[in-house]
């Protein structure tokens, strides 16, 4: 009996220890407890809000909150008010309140709390005291927004938002960089952008990088060069610095950026959550009034939703329904392109969880993001790298052994291809997964294999 009862004790030790992954690597590890720590239930998605109380208090009331939460809104920034207004103050705190209700966090847009623009005084610290002292404690509270892509003061940046962490480390505070571009270094003081991308973890103690880039919404293809340039020097800097990366990206036609249509839209939510973002946020959401060539915004001119709005709405909802928290739970380990790379970034080529990608169509770009959870178990998303063609994608999974799992409708992990699944067929070396994927149309899954197991998890 002795013997049996210790032969089963090992089984199950044995089956535990097969259901884990690989070694996490150190730095990997902290990006998974960096999402952690901002307390998020669901994958943040926001958008840049420059709505103010003092001319459009009538349209931010509780239905307004009900429909960000609705599209599939769950981290957002708030208007900015008047501090010096006491009903200004009582109107945000119902914000934050009807955003709690509904599993939203709001990042408040309190003057108080934006860097200044040269030193950090003893001005600046009292601001926050005051603001602290206003909406601490607040349900719906991310945290304060600091400021906005910070040009040659970058250092008097990121003291303030060390500052503004010190004195709250309960709240999670927003800043937004510069994206690259070819001498921007020069613009924020730093001899390189990755020094530029390091300071703000290591001066600032920058809880996520952020930050906005256009450019593959301009005419051609050129730009997508540097939208996917900024990705990987962003999660480059996240993986050294151990903490998670969010984007920009882009809703609003303007300046020779064209305002993306549906296809457009999903491509860039995927492909940056495909190169590892663990949040993204829209440029932007509230036209206001008609300024420069700034169209069709989710909600225009006139407050009336465009299709940009139901656009969005629609592969949001879908997101959240599919995924749930997963990608809060994963952290980017490789990201690479079929057949070319884009942005200084790596082609293809096959490893212990995808052993093969192939188009149906010569030459038609796939993009292919590689995860790994707090476990080791590990995880593969594959994205339509076009945002105008469909593609017929078969993607490879080596091992006599392997298992892929997705999710359904529901939420709920399941063995088997995914929801965009075109068959499955399994060879002497694995599974092959073939999938019709619309423009910018992703499919994840999670690869359990022996091979996968054992392999070392390196982070490239």
């Amino acid at each position: 009996m002795k013997f049996i009862t210790c032969f089963a004790v090992s089984a199950v030790l044995m089956m535990a220890l097969a259901a884990e992954g690989a070694e996490v690597p150190v730095n990997i590890q902290k990006i998974l407890e960096g999402n952690a720590s901002l307390g998020l239930g669901k994958f943040p998605i926001g958008f840049w809000n420059y709505t103010n109380l003092n001319d459009h208090a009538k349209y931010m009331d509780e239905a307004e909150v009900e429909e960000w939460a609705d599209a599939g809104f769950t981290v957002t920034m708030s208007s900015s008010f008047d501090p010096a207004k006491p009903e200004q103050i009582r109107h945000m705190k119902k914000m934050l309140r009807w955003a709690d209700r509904r599993g939203m966090k709001l990042i408040l847009c309190d003057p108080r709390a934006y860097a200044p623009p040269g030193k950090v005084t003893e001005e600046y610290r009292k601001n926050i005291a005051a603001a602290l002292a206003d909406f601490k404690g607040t349900p719906g509270l991310f945290g304060f927004h600091i400021g906005d892509e910070p040009g040659a003061n970058s250092n008097d940046f990121f003291e303030a938002y060390r500052m503004t962490r010190k004195m709250a480390p309960e709240l999670h505070p927003f800043a937004n960089l510069l994206p690259y571009w070819p001498g921007a270094e020069q613009h924020v003081g730093y001899p390189g952008w990755p020094e530029y991308l390091d300071a703000a973890v290591q001066k600032g103690h920058f809880e996520f990088l952020c930050w906005d880039c256009y450019a593959q919404m301009n005419p051609g293809t050129s730009g997508w060069n540097m939208y996917f340039e900024n990705l990987r020097l962003n999660r480059e800097a996240a993986r050294r610095g151990g903490v998670p990366f969010w984007t920009t990206i882009l809703s609003v036609g303007h300046f020779r950026y064209r305002t993306p249509n549906y296809d457009e839209l999903r491509w860039q939510f995927n492909s940056a959550i495909c190169s590892g973002a663990s949040g993204i946020l829209w440029f932007f959401y509230y036209m206001r009034q008609p300024h420069d060539n700034y169209r069709l915004s989710p909600v225009d001119e006139n407050w009336d939703r465009t299709q940009t709005y139901y656009d969005i709405r629609r592969f949001q909802k879908a997101f959240h329904r599919h995924y749930g928290d997963l990608f809060l739970r994963l952290a980017p380990t490789r990201v690479t392109f079929y057949p070319e790379p884009f942005g200084r970034g790596k082609a293809f080529a096959p490893n212990e969880v995808v052993s093969a990608v192939r188009p149906d169509r010569e030459g038609h770009p796939l993009l292919i993001g590689e995860f790994a959870d707090k476990e080791g178990r590990r995880y593969a998303m594959l994205v339509n790298n076009s945002a105008a063609e469909s593609v017929r994608a078969m993607m490879a999974f080596p091992g006599k052994d392997v298992k892929i799992y997705s999710w359904n409708w529901q939420g709920k992990e399941y063995e088997g291809g995914a929801y965009a699944s075109g068959g499955l067929e399994r060879t002497d070396s694995g599974i092959q997964a073939w999938h019709w994927l619309a423009p910018g149309q992703e499919v994840v899954y999670r690869v359990d294999s022996e091979q996968a197991r054992n392999a070392k998890i390196v982070a490239e």
